[in-house]
Parts: structure tokens; C-alpha cells; sequence
């Protein structure tokens, strides 16, 4: 599993979907009722329901696709203004992910975060001796 990849995920508002097959052991035969297809990666989708992330893991990242069914009288009464406009909110979460994913310093910081919710103290390597 993909623990970091989640939790960044959590705390961008995305919320698991549906989970990659691979993540079940092998005698555990998983159906959607609402889906045919097995999926490869886990997939998230965003509170504001525009869009969503496949966690591909890795050097690979994220896959994000913007929800095209999420449009104005489509969802909720929130929703129902004709300013509303689903891929401006879609690209507007997708950049702020890159963003924060392009920031070193902060990203750091968040896996030292996660590493102290986990119980592993935060070690600063040892100092390099030549």
C-alpha cells in the first residue's frame, strides 16, 4: 500500500473510491456491484466530486481525471449556480496538488508529520565523516 500517496491525498480532501485489486491477497476475490472491471491502481475522488486521482505509487505519482459528469443541476443544490464551473474547480485542486508535490520543503515537513502520527521519530542522518 501506498500510505504516504493516501494520506497526501486526505489531506487535499479526497476521499478513496474504489481500491486497487492488488492491495487484496490473492484468495480474495473482490466485486463493485456498480463495476465490471477490476481496477489496477486505487482510485480517489475529491469532496467537491470534480475530479479524481489514480495513485499510479512511485516515481510514476498520480493520474488525475476531471469529472466531466459534475456540472451545475447534476449535484447537489450547492451546485445548481451557472457559475459553477466543474473544470475550473477540477484544474484548480489538480494544480494545487502539483504545487505542494513541487515543494520540497514541504513535503519534508508532511512526511515528517505522517512519520510522527506513525510513531517513528524524526532522525536527522548522521553526520557525513570523510
Amino acid at each position: 500500500m501506498q500510505y504516504f500517496e493516501y494520506a497526501l491525498l486526505r489531506r487535499f480532501g479526497y476521499v478513496l473510491d474504489v481500491e486497487a485489486t492488488s492491495i487484496y491477497p490473492e484468495h480474495i476475490d473482490v466485486i463493485y456491484s456498480y463495476r465490471r472491471s477490476q481496477y489496477q491502481y486505487s482510485q480517489f475522488v475529491h469532496l467537491s466530486g470534480a475530479g479524481f486521482v489514480q495513485v499510479l505509487g512511485g516515481a510514476q505519482g498520480f493520474l488525475f481525471l476531471t469529472n466531466r459528469l459534475v456540472g451545475p443541476g447534476r449535484v447537489g443544490p450547492t451546485m445548481k449556480t451557472k457559475d459553477y464551473q466543474p473544470g475550473a474547480v477540477a484544474e484548480e485542486i489538480r494544480q494545487d496538488l502539483h504545487r505542494f508535490c513541487s515543494d520540497q520543503e514541504a513535503l519534508v515537513k508532511f512526511y515528517d508529520e505522517e512519520l510522527e502520527k506513525l510513531g517513528h521519530p524524526v532522525e536527522e542522518p548522521p553526520p557525513l565523516s570523510i
